[in-house]
């Protein structure tokens, strides 16, 4: 501690912040002073800066049946485009996560949801993790839905987890619809708060999956609203893909038209996150995939159509019954994953083709990621 008295504590910060999580955390049983630096809220924040240009992968495993998710780990970018199939083969650095979802990666916070069905109720509760410090916080506040279980086909809840970076606060976003109403509940839980909030009440709206997609400062699910009288008559009875936007900073929703597109009962489109900007990939009669990134999800002018290309081109044999999903994207590498074959895709846009193929083992699980940096920050 001698040397450390020398240089002045701003200096020690500047240089704490550049450190891997595990190295702090061993450093923080030196001495309380050195306790008090790593913990400081200036060097948590910086750190969590200086972490984000080196962004891992976190790979999450979903049974395909619907089954609880039980299977993370993180891996690095790069090895994920080399070694795609090495990276999700199930080895010891694979957790298991005993909770009935897994809602989110934000900040180096995982979130994490349980719940209980009771003859005449459900209760839900999230709890927040940092891996990187082992350190989880408290189950929050129930979130008690007062309606019997065999009524629960007349009900559909939905969920998000994202960051509010106007109140430096982390959100979870309850959506919870009425089919026989046509009503739709938000509700709203910050970390650390003694309660769920009722946020608002809005029209019904269906979404293709359990579990929205966070960015910069929203949480969104794709689906299909109801068709209104003035929808009717601008687009008659198509179905339009639309994705529900939910504002955190505002705790308000909107409604994003995806252009050009309509839904098709053969597969459901999928939504997620791609080199900063929400994108949306699906299936056009089953000849092609068609990729949209929107750029930046508040400016509904920045569509771009990443990719429309046929199935043969992608070396998928079974255009048929084809299952090919996004993974990621780095630089001008899309990952995919091809179910029906087995088989993952490396895909180069600037080239337009095919790089190369990796086969994996029939799945059981569905393949999902998430960026994810380490970070010093508490989860409560």
């Amino acid at each position: 501690m001698a040397s450390a008295s020398i240089l002045p504590e701003d200096l020690i910060l500047e240089i704490l912040s550049w450190l891997p999580v595990i190295s702090l955390m061993r450093f923080r049983c030196v001495s309380q002073t050195w306790y008090f630096l790593i913990s400081h809220p200036y060097l948590v924040k910086l750190h969590l800066q200086r972490s984000s240009r080196d962004t891992q992968v976190l790979l999450k495993l979903k049974d395909l049946h619907g089954v609880t998710c039980t299977l993370a780990s993180l891996c690095s970018t790069s090895y994920l485009i080399e070694n795609p199939a090495s990276s999700f083969e199930d080895s010891p650095q694979f957790r298991y996560v005993p909770v009935n979802f897994f809602l989110g990666s934000c900040n180096g916070l995982l979130c994490l949801h349980n719940s209980l069905y009771l003859n005449e109720c459900e209760e839900h509760w999230v709890c927040f993790w940092n891996p990187a410090t082992s350190i989880m916080s408290t189950p929050s506040p129930c979130l008690r839905l007062s309606f019997p279980i065999y009524l629960t086909q007349s009900y559909c809840v939905k969920w998000g987890f994202g960051y509010d970076d106007r109140s430096d606060t982390y959100k979870v976003v309850v959506m919870i619809l009425d089919t026989k109403t046509l009503k739709m509940n938000v509700r709203v839980y910050c970390m650390g708060d003694t309660c769920w909030k009722n946020i608002s009440t809005c029209h019904s709206y269906y979404t293709f999956e359990q579990v929205g997609t966070s960015l910069s400062g929203t949480v969104n699910w794709i689906g299909l609203s109801p068709a209104c009288d003035d929808r009717k008559e601008t687009f008659g009875d198509v179905e339009l893909l639309e994705i529900l936007s939910y504002d955190l900073r505002t705790d308000t929703s909107r409604y994003i038209l995806v252009p050009g597109c309509t839904f098709e009962p053969s597969s459901e489109p999928r939504l997620g996150v791609l080199n900063g900007g929400l994108c949306v990939s699906l299936d056009y009669e089953r000849t092609h995939l068609v990729i949209l990134l929107l750029k930046e999800v508040r400016d509904l002018t920045s569509w771009t159509r990443l990719l429309n290309i046929r199935y043969e081109n992608l070396h998928v044999s079974s255009s048929l019954t084809a299952d090919v999903v996004i993974l990621y994207m780095s630089g001008d590498i899309l990952l995919l994953a091809n179910y029906e074959d087995c088989e993952f895709i490396l895909f180069n846009l600037k080239a337009n083709k095919v790089e190369r193929t990796e086969s994996f083992k029939k799945p059981e699980f569905h393949i999902m990621l998430f960026d994810y940096v380490p970070s010093l920050l508490l989860p409560y």
